[in-house]
């Protein structure tokens, strides 16, 4: 038996001794094993396992964790369900010491992820809170931002963070602790009207003749500084993949979410600070097919090291996707409309509440770059190569314009990529319909996965565009022969002996248009799509 099953072992057995025995109806903990844990038997032999990072503990209500300290920062060994009928007395993990190492039991749900550093005794209003309302077997809602705020100002926070523990004695003065934090919510909502008229005025300032707004007078302020304050309250539980020159993608847990970290090493700053900007540009804005950004900043292990923490999309890229699963129409029409939706936001130019969204030239569309939620919608994500369009008066471009140079994911690329013979003059419109050409090529990969347009109503085997013209591995000059000089184009992939939808056909012709002038703009392409796939209209365009 190894050091750390002894150890494990014993710390199982040792709580044992303290923790009553009943019958639950289970938890959710955050699930992790290192590779130097050493442990033989599998950590998820304890629970069902819901998604990665992820188990449901059915006979426990306790979480578990193990940690070893790292230049100064504790990182997880073993993180799961305690494998036994049992209760435990904290809702937080509060680690105790044992030799090298560290552990703690917990009962809240993925509280084993959120850790409280044994050298920081204090812990914030908004844990305290939580582990108040857990003795006291009421809901709590702490991540909100209102009441996170309010509770920062108030008294009531101050004595749930020195006392969090005595319920009782906390009870005992509840009228006080309520006017005090009424007083709070009142100055909290004061403040939000103050701030929301200084918008306003200042809105009515910047805005110029016919609603424009020269784009340096929004993006060249403090805000858009990418951060550098190290991200506290991040756990990595797993490396995904790296990308480009050693961008790492890793699957971690931030205050209790699943969340992916995009690591960006030093030589890679630049990067981070381009795809930071493009995302604080996006983020307040919110919208359900751009991928979310959660929080931004540096690594507190890894010395100049940046992070973008991004939310966690469970079945994972477009590619994985429509290699695993295949489709119906209605849920094909889902996935194809809401990426057309995204890109369409994302080209657009938009003012909403003050805040100015400017177009966007994503630049690297790809199966890859494209993300699945939950409900099967598309995410756009990835804007590393990502340009402002920021007008044509501002400046003028070359062909050794970074911004228009030849980019991306060579198989999903534009023929005036391809050749070099992108429109200079109206760069800007150039850009978003190179985007679109790559919008057409995923709608094919989408709808060839759906069992609908197949006679047999069985799908073939999902294969990228081109795969079988090209291979796995085009080179360029091989893209230049088919895409530029012989017009190629992906192929019809239904037969003609059953009904089509030849409408469906028509848009993706239109978007990969040979003519860069004569493509669909990603917004009527979202409109085609949505009346192709309105139920009502999509039986008129059934043809044999």
């Amino acid at each position: 038996m190894s050091h750390g099953e002894l150890l494990l072992g014993f710390l199982l057995l040792s709580s044992a001794l303290t923790l009553p025995v009943v019958h639950l109806e289970g938890i959710t903990c955050a699930l992790y094993e290192s590779s130097s844990s050493s442990i033989s038997f599998p950590v998820s032999n304890f629970g069902e396992l819901q998604e990665p990072g992820k188990i449901y503990c059915k006979e426990s209500n306790c979480c578990v964790g193990l940690w070893s300290l790292f230049s100064g920062e504790l990182q997880p060994d073993i993180l799961g369900c305690y494998p036994k009928n049992a209760v435990c007395r904290s809702a937080l993990c509060n680690p105790v010491r044992i030799q090298s190492q560290y552990h703690c039991f917990c009962s809240s749900d993925m509280c084993n992820a959120n850790i409280t550093h044994p050298q920081q005794p204090m812990i914030s209003p908004a844990q305290a809170e939580l582990e108040g309302c857990a003795q006291r077997n009421v809901s709590c809602d702490w991540m909100e931002a209102a009441r996170e705020q309010a509770r920062n100002v108030s008294s009531f926070s101050k004595a749930m963070t020195t006392d969090s523990g005595c319920s009782e004695r906390s009870m005992g003065h509840t009228g006080d602790y309520s006017y005090l934090f009424l007083v709070a919510l009142i100055l909290f909502v004061f403040g939000i009207i103050i701030v929301l008229r200084k918008r306003k005025h200042v809105d009515q300032f910047i805005r110029k003749s016919g609603e424009e707004l020269e784009l340096q007078d929004v993006i060249n302020g403090e805000e858009n500084v990418p951060p550098t304050a190290p991200v506290d309250g991040l756990t990595i539980l797993q490396a995904l993949k790296e990308e480009g020159l050693s961008v790492q993608l890793s699957l971690g847990i931030f205050h209790g979410r699943n969340v992916v970290i995009k690591c960006f090493p030093p030589a890679q700053r630049e990067q981070y600070k381009q795809e930071c900007r493009i995302l604080s540009l996006l983020t307040p804005h919110r919208h359900e097919n751009i991928v979310n950004l959660i929080k931004a900043g540096s690594s507190s292990v890894l010395k100049e090291h940046y992070l973008l923490v991004l939310q966690h999309y469970p079945k994972g890229s477009l590619r994985s996707y429509l290699t695993h699963c295949t489709t119906n129409w209605t849920k094909a029409c889902q996935m194809a409309t809401s990426l057309a939706k995204g890109l369409a936001f994302l080209h657009a130019d938009i003012w909403k509440e003050g805040t100015y969204k400017p177009p966007i030239a994503h630049r690297d569309l790809s199966s890859e770059n494209i993300l699945v939620t939950a409900d099967s919608l598309c995410v756009i994500s990835d804007f590393g190569l990502s340009v402002v369009l920021e007008g044509q008066k501002i400046m003028k471009r070359n062909t050794e314009d970074p911004a228009i140079s030849m980019t991306g994911t060579l198989r999903y690329m534009s023929p005036e990529m391809l050749d070099g013979s992108l429109n200079l003059v109206l760069w800007e419109l150039a850009l978003t319909q190179a985007d679109v050409y790559s919008l057409g090529l995923l709608l094919w990969e989408i709808f060839s996965r759906c069992n609908d347009l197949y006679a047999d109503q069985s799908a073939p085997e999902f294969q990228v565009v081109f795969l079988e013209e090209l291979g796995p591995n085009p080179t360029l000059h091989e893209l230049q022969s088919l895409i530029v000089v012989n017009k190629r184009r992906p192929q019809l992939p239904w037969g003609t002996n059953i009904k089509l939808v030849g409408a469906l056909w028509e848009t993706l012709e239109d978007c990969w248009d040979p003519d860069s002038e004569a493509r669909l703009t990603a917004q009527c392409a979202e409109e085609r799509l949505n009346n192709l796939c309105n139920p009502q209209c999509s039986n008129s365009y059934w043809v044999d």
